[in-house]
């Protein structure tokens, strides 16, 4: 590591730190809402921003460069088809959370069920996290740090003690910012980050097609449509590890789940200062995520054109790429900027789980009598200890067979799927009780269980699995409410925090967004890109227009149909609810 190197990683990181310190210190960090929701201030673009660089940390800019390096584009449908996922969360979910003024989905569970079923998924969303989320954050980051800047030969010890370096640097760091700064100086770093992670993502992007083209980019877009091209086929590309049917089964419950109900990721859109706001960011972040792709698994398709030779594992592609292509300083920049990712999802779910652990099980467990600030203190140090037991976790994910991104889903889907289960039951169903629910969870957990440790002989997808299991205990919570219907109480209508107008323009954002989805898929099939390359101009041409037809048609069409139709989605101000089930 040169003079420059080091000098622009520190630079930029602390640039970073003093724009968000500047802009944070007179925050008030002693209030709930102050500290674990940046007072309800944040606006969309700051809330796109930080939704994106939240999801986009170590583990999905390597962990899905890895995938492209091995699979190609077959496994994009996890950034791709999430869009859908987050005009659902703009549309449906996000209007009645900030309509109930809920700081945290446990905070939901039991307005809807009551505090043992609160309890049951507030103590989900926390082993999950401490047992996969936060494990799979500090390891990618601390393999890309140790990658990018070569530690083991700077300090000449072994690739392993490197890691652990890594992993203690990045625990430290991250964990005084989460710790200490709030969600409003997690949201200020990630929007100054944004900008840092898009400029050097784009640069090593443009880099990898230069050197795959012999120093002409366009050249080297050539060569990565025309060299293997099935490495760019989404839909019916032989080598996969996600087949394109899973998009409609696991996918889509998995993507549901943690653009509408993560915490990690909504607590952004929940900080709103109005709805509109909140809209307005979450559907930001839904368009970015689509064309992410070419910053978050096109990089690692050239990598495999580049590197594939070499016998390298796939997770380590996309640091080979910035530590070989990019200038000294720009190593130093972009390590630093990589290192705000990181910390940006690590201070993010750090953030999280203190405020589920100090307002659903900390601040109940002493009847809710209590100053705020000891609330606020107990969260503190149960983030101190979560990041403690991620440090420990993170270096076994080394030995994970499929590479680190299918293990951070394939475990998640033991947790976040029966999650979703009592959520969506919740929003749907008047009679369905806590019993039912919990009943429902726990089915699909046993079922996940034994089919993932017991019989192993069931040759099926893991996302089919899970939607089976999905599927059934759906099943066991319709039949337990059928024969135990839960009693209907009346509720006293609330008072929204923040104005719950809808964003004027959410309905052609909306369908535009989820035009685009649909359009990058048929860009990355056989109708695109995979044909021949005489015919690629006329089909991308064929795509843009088909499109652009698309989103008018489906615009007006809505349109007509909600000037009509008093309860539609898109409607301004969502109607309170006069009833609570218990």
């Amino acid at each position: 590591m040169n003079t420059w190197t080091l000098l622009s990683f520190i630079g930029f990181t602390a640039l970073v730190a003093i724009i968000s310190y500047i802009a944070t210190k007179k925050e008030d960090l002693k209030s709930s809402d102050g500290y674990f929701l940046g007072g309800r201030s944040l606006t969309g673009i700051s809330i796109g921003f930080s939704i994106l660089l939240t999801n986009w940390s170590a583990e999905q800019l390597i962990g899905l460069n890895g995938q492209g390096f091995s699979v190609g584009l077959s496994n994009m449908g996890w950034a791709v088809t999430s869009a859908i996922a987050f005009v659902l969360m703009a549309c449906v979910f996000l209007p009645m959370f900030i309509r109930k003024g809920i700081t945290t989905i446990p905070d939901y569970i039991e307005d809807r069920f009551g505090p043992t079923a609160r309890n049951v998924i507030a103590w989900c969303i926390l082993v999950n996290m401490a047992a996969v989320a936060l494990p799979s954050v500090v390891y990618a980051g601390a393999l890309g740090l140790s990658k990018i800047f070569d530690v083991s030969s700077l300090f000449g010890i072994s690739d392993s003690s490197a890691l652990i370096i890594s992993i203690i640097f990045i625990t430290i760091i991250g964990g005084f910012y989460a710790i200490f700064g709030g969600l409003k100086a997690v949201v200020v770093s990630d929007t100054v980050n944004g900008i840092g992670f898009f400029i050097g993502s784009i640069l090593v992007l443009i880099l990898a097609l230069r050197a795959l083209g012999a120093g002409d980019a366009s050249d080297g877009l050539v060569e990565l449509v025309t060299k293997e091209p099935q490495m760019l086929n989404a839909v019916s590309s032989p080598k996969v590890n996600v087949p394109f049917g899973a998009i409609f089964t696991g996918m889509l419950l998995m993507n549901i789940y943690f653009a509408c109900t993560n915490q990690v990721i909504i607590q952004r859109a929940l900080g709103a200062k109005s709805l509109a706001e909140g809209q307005k960011g979450v559907l930001i972040a839904g368009i970015i995520k689509i064309i992410s792709i070419f910053i978050l698994i096109v990089p690692g398709i050239a990598a495999y054109h580049l590197y594939g030779s070499e016998n390298i594992r796939p997770d380590e592609a996309y640091p080979l790429l910035i530590n070989r292509l990019l200038p000294e300083a720009v190593v130093g920049f972009f390590g630093a900027v990589l290192f705000g990712a990181i910390i940006s999802t690590f201070n993010s779910t750090i953030n999280s789980c203190s405020t589920i652990f100090a307002v659903n099980i900390y601040k109940p467990y002493h009847k809710g009598k209590m100053d705020p600030t000891k609330c606020i203190t107990a969260g503190k140090w149960f983030g101190a200890g979560l990041a403690l037991f991620a440090a420990i976790c993170a270096p076994f994910i080394k030995f994970a067979p499929q590479g680190l991104y299918m293990f951070m889903q394939e475990f998640n889907a033991l947790f976040t799927i029966p999650m979703l289960l009592m959520i969506l039951v919740g929003m749907v169903s008047k009679r369905a009780s806590s019993t039912a629910t919990i009943s429902g969870m726990l089915t699909y957990m046993a079922l996940y269980l034994f089919f993932r440790f017991g019989y192993t002989g069931w040759d099926l997808h893991f996302l089919h699995k899970t939607a089976i299991y999905f599927g059934c205990g759906l099943l066991v919570t319709a039949v337990i409410t059928y024969l135990h219907p839960a009693e209907i109480v009346k509720r006293r209508v609330q008072e929204a925090p923040v104005n719950i107008q809808n964003w004027k323009h959410l309905r052609l954002a909306s369908v535009a967004t989820t035009v685009l989805m649909v359009a990058t898929y048929a860009v990355a099939s056989p109708i695109g890109v995979v044909a021949p390359i005489e015919e690629i101009p006329g089909n991308l041409m064929i795509i843009l227009f088909a499109s652009l037809f698309s989103t008018w048609a489906i615009n007006a069409v809505i349109k007509r149909y909600c000037d009509n139709k008093a309860n539609s989605i898109f409607e301004s101000g969502p109607k309170e609810e006069l009833i609570k089930q218990v």
